[in-house]
């Protein structure tokens, strides 16, 4: 093994030699810790998954980058209330996704529905209670207006009190990050759009931007216009060896990588450290199509998931090794993740090239507690279609070795970016058939293989120590003679064959979203009608709802109301569930009126019936009533007396009479009399004694009847 490799591992616990005063000491500690990972990475994995935060965290929190495409709760940036009486209806979250520039915001979910992101601004479906506003993490983006206009001011006591909080400078340069406001339900909320409290959400990013080796002209075999040294070439990409080599180059902040003091994530490592001219042939092995079972194929092996600068470097190196199912190696000083692929053995000895005098170290067999030795792998990924929550792929196992090993030998590997379920069978089906190939090797070589490196592959002609065995090198240390001590580990050139039709296995577990139970529903079609009676609107019908408690009788004028808008209605009435009528009276001339009729079960409401529209034109408004009708009864004779309406459209009124109080009866016994508004009017009636009735009906100037006054009875003598 490599020095660097060490120093990669080392750095891990340096800080041993600080505190104990032991350089020498923190050198073996680290070798020893580099062994033990070097034995988990290229085993089928044992080391727990990361624990993926699934609501905004709050405080102090390490810088965090997002690969590929990755669904991040974020960090709580600021958060404030507006809006209402008492400031209080909105709330609003600023939250930050990643400390680097972003490809895009694709979606997110609003607790368990997903919805995705059409732009800045009201979400539609939310009845106009949810917005969301996006920035990448440019250097000057611009802050949202909305933040600008709503957010407060310092307090009092503040050093800056009475100025806004957030200002057009507070941009977040270098940092993607939403504002989301939601508005609080109304407590009588018929219909609430946040029926689990406070809403929680969960937000599908795509990404780091990446820099491609393959696609820079100036590097080795790499053509087009990528270049390191400038940032705005970059691309987003999935490709797990691109997003590895970014990261390993680092990410600063404003892409100034040039100033290494800007370093926020990532080695920082120079094309020195880092040549990239190693990056071209893996990064190709990462792209390659493989077959689906369904149809279609997929890349080979991706990227998708966050990472944090708190975790170890060797840590996201053993993400990038675990998800493609490969080994950390080191070539010509630097240090690199090999995806798992067959390669040609580059070395071929016999027991001949042996060092004389030197011990062969052998194991055919493994032990009982040999992580090596598996037969079942149970590898765990990130599924999107379970809210990108931690699923378990369909297991990997051969029935035939449970038997032989007289029991099952379990492995499950955390593949924290990985997002395909069939990328996880794949590294989980090599995974396996290493852990059935059990021959261990550690040799001394002769100067003349030097070369020999870390993560080679070596075909071994052995007529002592076990025959042919292809093998792939584990370690290398060159001594001071220049004897190269290997270990070895046995391999073979079909371990990551495979073929979709015979290797692909269903994943027989069931995402299911069931449906949420439908509210209270709307009144039937034919239960309720509207019309006008006069200038009154009169809604009548029968509840059609065996359970509902109450009926509930609304109106709104003018354009077309929204049915679920409760701003948009006003309470005529509420009866009980035997309630068949409502009226509303005195409504207004050319006005378009709707009627909305609801009902109440078990203290819920229902959805709206939405009846009309109805109007009547000016002249068709009848006049008001005449009033103080009297009548002073004589001989042969009867005055009657009345007071005209006030309304501007009253012309004549017309005095009827009958011998009984129905009106049915009546005869007009006048003609057309005319006066001012308001104005007392009186009209003599000439008739034969007897018991009679009289009634006054005013007419508008467009003949419309008016309410009639009376009966008013009296004896003629």
């Amino acid at each position: 093994m490599g020095k660097v490799v060490r120093a990669i591992a080392g750095a891990a616990i340096a800080g041993i030699g600080v505190i104990i005063g032991n350089p020498q000491l923190a050198l073996a500690g680290g070798n020893l810790f580099w062994t033990s990972v070097a034995a988990i990475a290229l085993s089928p994995g044992q080391k727990a998954p990361r624990a993926q935060p699934t609501t905004a965290q709050i405080g102090e929190v390490a810088r965090s980058g997002i690969f590929g495409k990755a669904a991040v709760a974020g960090s709580l940036v600021d958060a404030y209330n507006h809006g209402g009486k008492y400031g209080t209806d909105w709330t609003v979250l600023i939250i930050a996704l990643a400390d680097h520039r972003c490809e895009a915001l694709e979606g997110f979910y609003v607790n368990d529905q997903y919805v995705a992101f059409a732009g800045d601004g009201m979400v539609a479906g939310y009845k106009e209670q949810l917005q969301v506003f996006w920035r990448p993490g440019t250097w000057d983006q611009a802050v949202p207006s909305y933040v600008l206009t709503t957010a407060p001011v310092f307090p009092a006591g503040h050093a800056l009190a009475g100025q806004p909080t957030w200002t057009a400078n507070d941009r977040g340069r270098g940092v993607s990050y939403v504002v989301v406001g939601y508005k609080a339900d109304k407590s009588d909320a018929k219909d609430p759009v946040w029926t689990s409290g406070r809403p929680q959400f969960l937000w599908v990013v795509k990404g780091l931007q990446v820099y491609s080796a393959r696609d820079d002209s100036t590097v080795a075999g790499g053509s087009g216009a990528h270049r390191w040294d400038d940032p705005e070439t970059r691309e987003w990409s999935d490709n797990l060896i691109d997003c590895r080599y970014t990261w390993a180059r680092g990410i600063y902040a404003g892409d100034r990588v040039d100033e290494p003091d800007m370093l926020l994530l990532g080695r920082g490592l120079t094309a020195v450290e880092a040549p990239p001219e190693h990056v071209a042939f893996y990064a190709n092995i990462c792209d390659e199509p493989v077959a689906l079972k369904a149809g279609g194929t997929e890349p080979r092996y991706r990227a998708n998931g966050q990472w944090s600068a708190d975790q170890e470097f060797v840590d996201v190196e053993l993400m990038f090794a675990s998800a493609c199912g490969g080994v950390l190696i080191e070539r010509e000083g630097s240090v690199e993740v090999e995806p798992g692929h067959a390669k040609s053995p580059v070395w071929s000895i016999t027991d001949d090239d042996l060092v004389v005098g030197t011990q062969v170290t052998r194991r055919d067999v493994p032990t009982r507690t040999d992580n090596d030795w598996v037969n079942t792998v149970a590898a765990r990924y990130i599924e999107p279609s379970q809210k990108y929550k931690l699923h378990g792929a369909p297991v990997r196992r051969s029935t035939a070795d449970v038997i032989a090993d007289k029991g099952p030998r379990e492995a499950t590997p955390a593949l924290d970016l990985v997002t395909s379920g069939t990328q996880a069978q794949r590294v989980a089906e090599m995974a396996r058939r290493l852990g059935r190939l059990w021959k261990r090797r550690s040799i001394v070589l002769p100067p003349r293989f030097a070369g020999v490196e870390h993560g080679d592959w070596l075909l071994w002609n052995s007529a002592r120590y076990g025959g042919t065995m292809l093998m792939r090198v584990e370690s290398d240390q060159l001594g001071r003679e220049w004897r190269n001590t290997l270990s070895l580990r046995q391999v073979s050139a079909d371990f990551a064959d495979w073929n979709a039709a015979l290797d692909e296995l269903d994943d027989k577990s069931v995402a299911v979203n069931p449906d949420v139970p439908g509210g209270i529903g709307a009144p039937g079609a034919g239960a309720w009608s509207v019309a006008l009676v006069g200038n009154t609107l009169v809604i009548t019908g029968a509840a059609d709802d065996d359970y509902a408690s109450s009926i509930i009788f609304e109106f709104a004028s003018g354009s077309a109301p929204d049915p679920d808008v409760d701003d948009d209605w006003t309470l005529i009435s509420t009866g009980g569930q035997t309630a068949t009528r409502a009226e509303l009276a005195g409504v207004a001339v050319d006005t378009d009126y709707y009627a909305a009729v609801s009902y109440v079960v078990d203290g819920e409401r229902g959805d709206r019936l939405v009846l009309g529209p109805v109007s009547y034109a000016s002249e068709d408004v009848p006049p008001g009533p005449v009033t103080f009708l009297s009548v002073t009864p004589g001989v042969g004779e009867a005055d009657i007396a009345w007071r005209n309406p006030t309304t501007s459209n009253f012309d004549y009124v017309v005095v009827y009479s009958a011998t009984t109080t129905d009106f049915e009866d009546a005869v007009a016994v006048s003609g057309e009399l005319r006066g001012g508004l308001g104005a007392d009017g009186a009209f003599n009636h000439v008739v034969a004694a007897g018991v009679r009735s009289w009634w006054v009906q005013p007419f508008s100037d467009d003949d419309v009847p008016g309410a009639i006054a009376g009966p008013v009875t009296a004896t003629v003598t």
